[in-house]
C-alpha cells in the first residue's frame, strides 16, 4: 500500500528478525517489511555481524520511505546487544555481542560480592547477559582498544547507539537501553562512575544519554524522534505509559512488564527500569524475564521434529505431561540462576515426542506465570493480562495462562506490538501535546479462566516444587 499522507517509519531490529512498519499518525499500519537476522552461535558465544545489522536497518528504512512520505523515524532493538565502534566514522570495530551471549560469566562471578550494590544502583541483577561485562571483554580483545576508548576515540555501547550514530552522525542512547548496561544509575539518570570503574569501561567511551522522545538528528532530511528498547516499545503499545497495565510479549524470550508511571517500584526478584523518557519526565516499568520462550520451542522442535502445527493443538494439562524447565539461556525471574539449563524430568516409555513438546509449552506458560505472580507480590497486581507475540497463535497456551493466573487474558491483534509502540512514541516526539501514548492495541481475542482455583493452586504448587528440587532450595 502506498501512502500519500506523511507517516511514521519504525524499525525493530530483533534477535532473529528485523521488522519495519509505516504507520499513520493515528497508529494504523500502512506498510510493513521484514528481513532475517543472522546469529553466529558457538557454545556460549552468540554474535551478530554489525555491518549486516546496519545494512538490514538501512534497507528497511529505504523500503518504508518508498512506500510513502515519511514524517518521522522511530527505532527499537534488542536491548543488551552491544559492540565497540569508531567515534569518528561510526565503523564497527568488533562483532555485535548478543544479549544471549554468556561468555562473560567468569567476569561476573569474580564481581559477585558487588551484586547488592549493582542492584541498588541499576535496578538489575548482576548478570553476564547485560552489556557491561560484554563490553569489558571486548575492550580486552585487542591491544589498543582500551587506550583508544579512554581517549574517547572508541564508543562502547548498545546496538541502538550504533544505529543512531550511523543514522544521524552522533552516538547517543536513552535510559531504557542504558539501563541494560549495568552502568546506568536508575535514580540519578546518569552514567555511574563507580560502575564504570567496576567493569573497566572508560566513561569517555560511552554514548551521550538523551531522552527517549525528542529530535536526535535526521536521516535524509527525516527527523529521528524516538528511541526505546524492544520490550519497552511492546509495553507502550499495550498502554503501559500509564501505571497499572501488565503485559507479556513472546519472542526469543518472554518478558512480563507493568508500567509504574513516574514512580520506581523495586522487588528483589524483578528488574526496575525506565520505560521511556522525555526532556521533562521519566516513566518507569517493573519487569520479569523469561530468557527462553520462542527459543525454547525452537529447541524442542529440533529435538522432536515437531513444529508449531503439531504442539499445542490439544488442551495443555500439566498433570499428565512431563515437567520441563525452559532455561536454554539460564533461569531469570524470580530466582536469577544464569547457570541453570533446560531440564526435562525423567520420562516414561509411553511419553511421546508430542508430550515433550507440549510439556515445554507448559513450562513456558509456567515461567510467564512465575513473573506474573512476582509482579503481584511486588505490589503490581493485575485484573487483566495482555499478551502479544507469535506464540499467542497457540490458543492452548493462552488458555493455560488464563487458568494459571486466574485472570482474563487479552491477546493483542498486533502480533509485533513493538512497531506500534514505537510509532506512538515517535508521534509524541513530533508533537509534545500528542495523545498517541494513551490507550492500547486492538484485542484479537480474550480468554477467561475456567479451572477451579483448587486446580490452579495444585498445578502451581507442583511446578514450584519441581523448580525448587532443581535449584536445591
Amino acid at each position: 500500500m502506498i501512502s500519500a499522507d506523511p507517516a511514521i517509519a519504525v524499525v525493530d531490529l530483533g534477535s532473529t528478525l528485523a521488522k519495519g512498519g509505516l504507520y499513520s499518525p493515528e497508529g494504523r499500519c500502512l506498510s510493513s517489511a521484514a528481513l532475517p537476522v543472522t546469529a553466529i552461535v558457538d557454545g556460549a558465544s552468540v554474535e551478530h555481524d554489525p555491518q549486516e545489522l546496519l545494512r538490514s536497518f538501512e534497507s528497511l528504512l529505504a523500503s518504508l520511505r518508498k512506500a510513502g512520505a515519511v514524517r518521522a523515524i522511530g527505532i527499537t532493538c534488542q536491548r543488551s546487544t552491544c559492540l565497540l565502534w569508531e567515534r569518528s566514522t561510526g565503523r564497527a570495530l568488533t562483532s555485535a555481542v548478543s544479549w544471549r551471549d554468556s561468555c562473560a560469566k567468569e567476569l561476573v562471578e569474580e564481581l559477585a560480592q558487588h551484586a547488592p550494590d549493582v542492584a541498588t544502583r541499576t535496578g538489575l541483577h548482576l548478570s553476564p547477559y547485560y552489556a557491561a561485562p560484554k563490553l569489558s571483554r571486548l575492550l580486552s580483545s585487542q591491544p589498543d582498544l582500551r587506550s583508544r576508548a579512554e581517549a574517547g576515540e572508541v564508543v562502547a555501547g548498545t546496538l541502538d547507539a550504533f544505529l543512531v550514530h550511523n543514522l544521524t552522525g552522533q552516538p547517543s542512547t536513552e535510559a531504557g537501553h542504558a539501563g541494560r548496561t549495568l552502568l546506568y544509575n536508575l535514580e540519578l539518570d546518569t552514567w555511574d562512575p563507580t560502575l564504570c570503574d567496576l567493569f573497566g569501561i572508560p566513561e569517555a567511551s560511552l554514548p551521550a544519554l538523551e531522552p527517549s522522545i525528542g529530535h536526535r538528528g535526521e536521516w535524509q532530511g527525516v527527523p529521528l524522534t524516538a528511541v526505546a528498547g524492544d520490550q519497552q516499545a511492546a509495553l507502550l503499545a499495550h498502554g503501559g505509559w500509564h501505571a497499572g497495565i501488565t503485559a507479556a510479549h513472546f519472542g526469543t524470550g518472554a518478558f512480563v512488564l507493568t508500567g509504574t508511571g513516574p514512580t520506581t517500584l523495586r522487588h528483589p526478584g524483578l528488574l526496575s527500569a525506565v520505560l521511556a523518557s522525555s526532556s521533562s519526565q521519566r516513566h518507569f516499568q517493573l519487569e520479569g524475564a523469561v530468557n527462553s520462550a520462542g527459543a525454547a520451542m525452537d529447541w524442542i522442535s529440533t529435538r522432536t521434529g515437531l513444529g508449531p502445527e503439531a504442539w499445542g493443538q490439544r488442551p495443555l494439562e500439566p498433570e499428565r505431561l512431563p515437567r520441563v524447565l525452559p532455561a536454554i539461556s539460564g533461569l531469570a525471574t524470580p530466582w536469577w540462576r544464569p547457570e541453570i539449563r533446560t531440564v526435562v524430568e525423567e520420562t516414561r516409555d509411553s511419553t511421546s515426542a508430542l508430550d515433550l513438546a507440549d510439556g515445554m509449552l507448559v513450562g513456558v506458560a509456567m515461567r510467564v506465570v512465575d513473573c506474573f505472580e512476582t509482579l503481584s507480590a511486588a505490589g503490581a497486581p493485575a485484573e487483566v493480562f495482555r499478551l502479544s507475540g507469535k506464540l499467542t497463535r497457540c490458543r492452548a497456551l493462552v488458555d493455560l495462562i488464563a487458568n494459571l493466573t486466574q485472570v482474563r487474558v487479552e491477546v493483542s491483534a498486533e502480533e509485533e506490538p513493538g512497531l506500534a509502540g514505537m510509532a506512538r512514541l515517535a508521534a509524541a516526539g513530533l508533537d509534545p501535546d500528542s495523545t498517541s501514548l494513551t490507550g492500547g492495541t486492538p484485542v484479537s481475542y480474550t480468554r477467561d479462566p475456567d479451572w477451579p482455583p483448587s486446580r490452579t493452586h495444585a498445578a502451581r504448587s507442583d511446578w514450584r516444587n519441581f523448580v525448587h528440587r532443581i535449584l536445591k532450595i
